[in-house]
């Protein structure tokens, strides 16, 4: 059961991550129409969460997605896992984070140490695993505090 603190958590995260998702999918929307100044106000606000390498993004209608896939897909990953969450449908099991984060460090292993391109879309997918691994932990953390306060009272 979800106290209001853990439900407030989640919402604002959900909202923060939905602002990163929507912003930068909008943004090569909004260069299409000619709009480039609102285009690259839009970009230059993510450019500190994000590399934004052309190459390492999906493009939509001709533009860069303002998100490299794999931050697109954290970003994603992090709305749909705390949407979960806020229903009671995602729990923090030591289980899954194990997995996640295992799949989520031989692909960036893959990339960095071994110099191998996975490409785009698995890299979009580790991205959304790596969502769901960030709210993972964050249930389990929280699940792990409130059972030691409980212990001590």
């Amino acid at each position: 059961m979800q106290n209001k603190v853990e439900k407030g958590l989640l919402f604002i995260l959900c909202i923060y991550s939905l602002f990163f998702f929507i912003g930068s999918t909008l943004s090569p929307m909004v260069a299409h129409f000619q709009s480039y100044d609102v285009s690259a106000k839009l970009t230059s606000l993510y450019m500190y969460s994000c590399h934004q390498q052309p190459d390492r993004s999906f493009w939509l209608l001709g533009y860069p997605i303002a998100l490299c896939c794999r931050c697109y897909g954290f970003y994603l990953g992090v709305s749909t896992s705390t949407i979960l969450a806020l229903f009671n449908k995602l729990k923090g099991d030591l289980t899954l984070i194990t997995i996640l984060f295992i799949t989520s460090l031989v692909d960036i292993s893959a990339n960095v140490i071994l110099k191998i391109n996975t490409g785009n879309i698995t890299r979009f997918f580790i991205g959304i695993m790596m969502g769901f691994l960030c709210i993972s932990l964050l249930l389990y953390i929280i699940k792990f505090i409130k059972e030691k306060l409980n212990n001590e009272y």
